[in-house]
């Protein structure tokens, strides 16, 4: 099993665990289409939950690694921002030109890869490209829909000793 990393076109991210990029692209179709993000294997990944009162969990940090490996392969213009971006006087924080500077860089980020997106892969099928058309689904999440209904229709045996159309 392997960490992914999805760098989706709308500049969010999301992390999954799977066996391979197939799984992993299966797998985050419940949120989008991942063939059409940039997925790549993420190598440090460590966070910090906390379960709050209410009974729901809320992310309370990111390893030092995991958040550097993120900004580097999501954010890499919002990265040199933070690097770039003025401090106010008292080396605090970031002064109003700092602040303006991260600003835009996440504006940036958000739109970045915005219509550079690659097409989405077509499935290998007739059927499974009709399926596709209609969910907007990834073809590897398509393709073993057609596969798994296929098998399951040989093992029953459906048609048996009659004419094939």
């Amino acid at each position: 099993m392997a960490n992914y990393l999805c760098r989706w076109p709308n500049g969010d991210f999301s992390i999954v665990n799977a066996r391979n990029k197939d799984d992993a692209i299966e797998m985050l179709d419940e949120w989008g289409n991942a063939e059409q993000a940039i997925l790549s294997p993420l190598t440090d990944c460590m966070f910090d939950f906390r379960l709050r009162d209410d009974g729901k969990i809320e992310l309370v940090d990111i390893g030092e690694s995991t958040h550097d490996c993120i900004m580097e392969t999501c954010y890499p213009d919002l990265d040199k921002a933070f690097a770039a971006a003025e401090w106010d006087e008292a080396g605090v924080d970031f002064s109003e030109k700092g602040r303006r500077q991260i600003r835009e860089a996440v504006d940036l980020e958000r739109t970045r890869l915005s219509g550079s997106q690659s097409p989405a892969k077509e499935a290998e099928t007739e059927l499974g490209r009709e399926i596709q058309k209609q969910t907007g689904a990834a073809s590897v999440v398509v393709n073993r829909i057609v596969q798994e209904a296929a098998k399951r229709r040989l093992k029953s045996g459906e048609g048996e000793g009659r004419k094939p159309n």
